[in-house]
This record gives C-alpha cells, sequence and structure tokens, in this order.
C-alpha cells in the first residue's frame, strides 16, 4: 500500500513524501527511508519504495527539492558536498518520522538512495543513526575520518561509470581502515544508474557521458537481491524475497 505523505522539518518546512506500508507480516516491521536520484521524487523512486514494503518495510521516501527548480537541484548539491545543510534536516526529519511510528521498530531503520541519493545515504548513516545503509554509485568523501561512525553498509556501482569507479574503490579502503562490516559491489558491463528506471529523454541521455548511465533489469535483480541478503542480517532473521 502507499499513500502521500508530508514530512515537517526543524525550520518549519514541510517535504512531500512517498510512505510505502508492508501488506503481510506483523508489526512492528523495519523501516528504511529511500533517497532520490538527482532527477527527484520520480515514479522510479516510488516503484523502489513499494519493493522495499513489498519485502516488509516500512518505506518513506522524502522529495529534497520540494519541487524541480533547478536553483533547488543545485542547493541540494551543495548540501550533500558540505556535510549540512536542508536536505540532511529533511532526511534526518524522515528518519525520525518513521521512528515515531507505532508499525516501525525504531532500532531497524536502514538507508538506501541512488547516486545523489547514495551520497546523502552513506554520510547520514555515519552518525549512528541506522542500523544498516545502502548507497547506490554515491559519492564517497576523500576521508575516511567522515565515515567515523558508519553502520554496516552495501555499496554497489557499476564499472562502466568511470566518474564513480574511483568513489567505490575509495570506499572500499576507507571501510576497510575503519573496521566497518562492508560489501562494495562492482558489475561488469554496466553503468551508473543501473537500478533506476528513467523514461523520459534527458535520462536517455546519460548512457553517452563518462559515467554511462543506463537501466539494466538483470543487474538490478542481482543487485537488488545482495541488498535484502545484506539488509536481513541487520535487521531481522528473515526477509520475504
Amino acid at each position: 500500500m502507499r499513500e502521500s505523505v508530508s514530512i515537517s522539518v526543524a525550520s518549519g518546512q514541510t517535504h512531500n513524501a512517498a510512505l510505502a506500508l508492508p501488506t503481510n507480516g506483523t508489526a512492528p516491521f523495519p523501516g528504511v527511508v529511500v533517497i532520490h536520484d538527482i532527477y527527484g521524487f520520480s515514479a522510479d523512486l516510488k516503484r523502489h519504495c513499494q519493493r522495499f514494503a513489498d519485502a516488509g518495510y516500512v518505506a518513506i521516501a522524502p522529495d529534497l527539492y520540494r519541487g524541480r527548480s533547478p536553483a533547488c537541484v543545485v542547493k541540494t548539491l551543495r548540501s550533500m558536498t558540505t556535510g549540512k545543510g536542508f536536505a540532511y534536516e529533511a532526511i534526518e526529519a524522515t528518519r525520525q518520522a518513521l521512528a515515531a511510528r507505532d508499525d516501525v521498530d525504531a532500532k531497524r531503520i536502514a538507508v538506501a538512495g541512488f547516486c545523489m541519493g547514495g551520497g546523502f545515504a552513506l554520510l547520514a548513516a555515519a552518525d549512528q543513526s541506522y542500523a544498516v545503509a545502502a548507497p547506490f554509485y554515491g559519492a564517497v568523501p576523500y576521508k575516511a575520518s567522515r565515515l567515523q561512525n558508519l553502520c554496516p553498509t552495501i555499496a554497489q556501482y557499476g564499472k562502466m561509470d568511470t566518474v564513480f569507479l574511483p568513489h567505490a574503490k575509495r570506499l572500499a579502503r576507507h571501510l576497510d581502515e575503519l573496521g566497518v562490516e562492508h560489501e562494495v559491489l562492482i558489475y561488469e558491463n554496466v553503468g551508473h544508474s543501473f537500478m533506476n528506471r528513467h523514461e523520459f529523454g534527458l535520462a536517455a541521455l546519460g548512457r553517452h557521458t563518462p559515467i554511462r548511465a543506463f537501466y539494466d533489469p538483470d543487474t538490478e535483480a542481482k543487485a537488488w537481491s545482495k541488498l535484502l541478503d545484506f539488509f536481513a542480517r541487520h535487521t531481522r532473521d528473515t526477509l520475504t524475497p
């Protein structure tokens, strides 16, 4: 079951969000904050929320842009690079909204994100608020110290993505150094956005850029299975596929 909700942040602003609820199983459920890519609050984002719900999670995805103006995109990207600002406030408010629900176990909340959202997920999870994290092809800070308190993490990238492939390798080094439980997986024959089924013209151009962005259903299926297995170890004993 999926519905629209509003998330209020400390500044008094509200962000629209997609909420997806499990239809099977018994509460309290694990929860997951799902963070969108640069294309924003898309049908693809809501599709992923529903997939999490079908797997037994209460999933909420906030609209970080509060609309889709170019100025908001720039402001959001700046927030990611600085590690503070309104986008992080919205993500934290979303986590708190999940934790406050009667049908969610506040100790079993995960975070997942795609592209820009992968970078946000990684840094948001470094404050000990999450049980597990899943950044997809996200940016990785140069300094391992920024990830000092990171929870167990599964990160997945495409080998053809020449821009973010170095980030994958850097993340593996950081997490080895920090002793964080992790899996950093790199898939052959795909690039960026292999999990994201965008069906508009601008997204199609990504195939011809250095990130080689295109949706690949076979790799998506493998990556989703890996995510569910990793999440299961940190949120509950069994998980519906």
